[in-house]
């Protein structure tokens, strides 16, 4: 009986030790994954589509030659990172 009494008093300290280790292992699985997989960034124009938009004349030759830059400079950034990351 003193056994039962005793298991009884500590059931509940149990099912909450339980209960917080499980959410708590989730938060830091969910945590890890999203820290491992940052979101990409969208690269809104193609050197196709900047291309295009100078040949109609809606950006000028400085306009394109600038965005075209920023766009090799992110995608060799992008690819250097990923490269040093599997190292």
């Amino acid at each position: 009986m003193i056994l039962a009494s005793g298991f009884a008093d500590v059931l509940p300290a149990i099912i909450l030790l339980l209960a917080f280790t499980i959410v708590g292992g989730v938060i830091i699985f969910g945590l890890r994954r999203k820290l491992k997989n940052p979101p990409s960034t969208l690269i809104a124009f193609t050197l196709g589509d900047l291309k295009k938009l100078r040949d109609e004349g809606l950006i000028s030759n400085e306009e394109y030659e600038r965005a075209k830059q920023s766009i090799v400079d992110f995608v060799r950034k992008t690819t250097t990172d990923s490269h040093k990351k599997q190292l």
